[in-house]
């Protein structure tokens, strides 16, 4: 049998009351912090309290206009949280007004009258597009500080929600040793979202095609802007499975922000280590694109830059460049080599793997793409060792032609891209 107060210790375990959920609605762009913990545990006097930094990404003053960013509290039914804030008096938001560069520390002051779990969205008010990628962005840094008979016993980092419609994440639990794996999760959509939870051995067994079978698969139902957070062991989810290693797989019918900790034992208690998940909906490695003449290229994501911003150098691996009217190339950018393999069908294009890409010879001499080149047609084909050293096969699968005027002639090219990542 489980201690109840083990369950108690953690802030992952603050009891789940079940009621009417406010809708609270999900901007593009938000940042969730899948749990605030904050107060007094009861049962073995640790204390908690949530600290955030919150750091203007943009070097220049180009936030001059609504430059306001909103950190926002979240009970667990979604309701605003009226949370005692250090410094700041008790709010469910605040606005920061945040200059270039500058940082800002946001702490609860942990008076809950006890431990007590919420959520929170971190949310730039700012509606104007930017030139610069980081212009209007905020980098958002969260961690617990728990302490005990007024010294601190451990910091424990909360990574930010990635919204995800699936997701995978390690998994352990060990009653004897005291390690329980546990879990917040919050649905980020105004409606009742269903989330499936299936758990697989670190082996596992495999049906006659070869697909791994899960050892169990449960089903949740979280209201909307609802947060939950459990222990895997919780009777609703894993109860049997008290001593156990594998991976948790998750897929929701709308956008969930989750973090996972895994709790571990010390001499004075008990600590916490983040638990990292893969998220399966940004694992995908292949696309189609369309890149303008005069535009520039990472490779890497891929993103074709929205404001033709070529003297952002820092991300590009290719500027698809005009040298005169019939004249134009692909130059290499911020350390990336380009590789030329040729004309490729589709087939021949897919069967290019990691192997042969290793292999080829990297150069950064410039492509050539004037009028009348073998390379400006489709299936040209070649190979870009990005400035981060990933592998990336490219093929033209189709040009777009411009009479500019005489003598100048543009082509703006579908792209064919895989990225081994």
């Amino acid at each position: 049998m489980l201690i109840r107060r083990r369950y108690v210790l953690s802030p992952l375990m603050v009891l789940f009351v079940l009621c009417a959920f406010a809708a609270t609605g999900q901007a593009a762009g938000d940042k969730v912090v899948p749990q605030v913990a904050d107060g007094p545990n009861l049962a073995d006097g640790t204390h908690f309290r949530t600290k955030f930094d919150i750091t203007n990404l943009g070097p220049f003053e180009s936030t001059r206009i609504n430059r306001t960013v909103k950190l926002m509290f979240f009970r667990q039914n979604g309701d605003p949280w009226p949370i005692a804030l250090r410094g700041r008096g008790v709010a469910t938001e605040v606005l920061l007004d945040l200059s270039a560069y500058q940082t800002v520390r946001i702490e609860t002051d942990g008076a809950s009258p006890q431990l007590t779990s919420g959520y929170a969205i971190v949310r730039n008010l700012e509606t104007q597009a930017s030139v610069f990628a980081e212009d209007y962005e905020v980098g958002v840094t969260v961690y617990y500080e728990v302490s005990k008979q007024g010294g601190v016993i451990d910091t424990v980092s909360v990574p930010i929600g990635q919204p995800t419609f699936v997701f995978m994440l390690p998994l352990q639990n060990a009653e004897p040793q005291n390690l329980f794996s546990g879990l917040a999760m919050v649905n980020l959509a105004n409606f009742s979202n269903e989330i499936t939870l299936e758990l697989y051995p670190e082996t596992p067994r495999r049906d006659s095609e070869g697909k791994a079978i899960p050892d169990r698969t449960v089903q949740l139902i979280l209201g909307p802007n609802e947060q939950i957070t459990r222990f895997l062991v919780d009777s609703s989810l894993f109860p049997n499975h008290r001593t156990y290693k594998g991976v948790l797989r998750g897929w929701a019918l709308g956008p969930v922000a989750l973090l996972a900790l895994l709790q571990t034992p010390f001499s004075g208690g008990v600590q916490y280590a983040t638990l990292v998940p893969s998220y399966i909906d940004a694992l995908r490695r292949n696309t189609f694109m369309y890149l303008q003449q005069g535009f520039p290229l990472d490779a890497d994501l891929p993103a074709v830059d929205y404001f033709n911003n070529d003297s952002d150098k820092d991300p590009w691996d290719l500027l698809y460049r005009k040298v005169s009217g019939t004249r134009r190339e692909f130059l290499p950018q911020e350390g990336a080599t380009f590789a030329v393999i040729g004309n490729r069908t589709a087939d021949q294009y897919n069967q290019l793997g990691i192997t042969t890409l290793q292999g080829l010879p990297y150069s950064s001499d410039p492509i050539d793409l004037r009028d009348g080149h073998a390379n400006l047609a489709s299936g040209f084909t070649f190979a870009i060792k990005t400035g981060l050293g990933r592998y990336v096969k490219v093929r033209i699968a189709g040009l777009i032609e411009f009479n500019i005027a005489a003598g100048d002639t543009e082509f703006d090219l579908h792209l064919q891209l895989y990225i081994y990542k």
